[in-house]
């Protein structure tokens, strides 16, 4: 199953969400992950936008996801959290006898993740749930995310749960929680 990936074009969301914010703080509890930031206008950081300004009039779809508020850089303390958290945002769980895609119910519509490999990995909603909408990027592919190896996780919540944090709470609540890490 795929989802509609809800932030093309981008715009201004005037603040961070309610449910961004708490997705952070659910992971900085679980994993000791410090935010790096969620609300921002600016513009994407790729080669369509080399010497636009927000200001122009062709860069209103070339804004960032985090101009919606919906969107997080969730710093990692080390490469095992990494892996974990991935897996664990990626992974499903046996609920109510159903499996549920651990992607789609906590309403992840993306993820980066810089420092997989050599040029990175990115999860999107369209291309699939868990890690069947998983695309590893090449040098000449890779969503402008090649810059090294930032310890961060990009993560943009959908339009479901980025307005209510108290159901993200729930959701993130019912799911197993991934082992200690040893």
């Amino acid at each position: 199953m795929t989802r509609k990936y809800p932030y093309y074009p981008s715009f201004d969301g005037k603040g961070p969400k309610a449910g961004t914010e708490k997705f952070m703080e659910l992971c900085a509890a679980r994993w000791k992950c410090k935010s790096l930031g969620i609300y921002q206008v600016r513009l994407m950081r790729n080669d369509h936008t080399k010497n636009m300004k927000p200001t122009d009039p062709e860069a209103g779809k070339w804004l960032s996801t985090h101009a919606t508020g919906a969107a997080v850089d969730c710093q990692y303390p080390n490469e095992k959290v990494a892996r974990q958290m991935w897996d664990w945002f990626l992974g499903s769980s046996e609920i109510d006898g159903k499996t549920v895609q651990h992607s789609e119910f906590l309403d992840i519509v993306e993820i980066h993740w810089y420092a997989f490999g050599d040029f990175g990995a990115g999860y999107r909603s369209s291309r699939g749930e868990g890690k069947a909408g998983v695309k590893i990027f090449t040098k000449d592919d890779n969503a402008g995310s090649y810059q090294g190896s930032p310890s961060w996780l990009h993560v943009e919540i959908g339009t479901v749960l980025a307005d209510n944090p108290a159901e993200l709470e729930r959701r993130w609540r019912s799911l197993p929680k991934p082992p200690p890490l040893g």
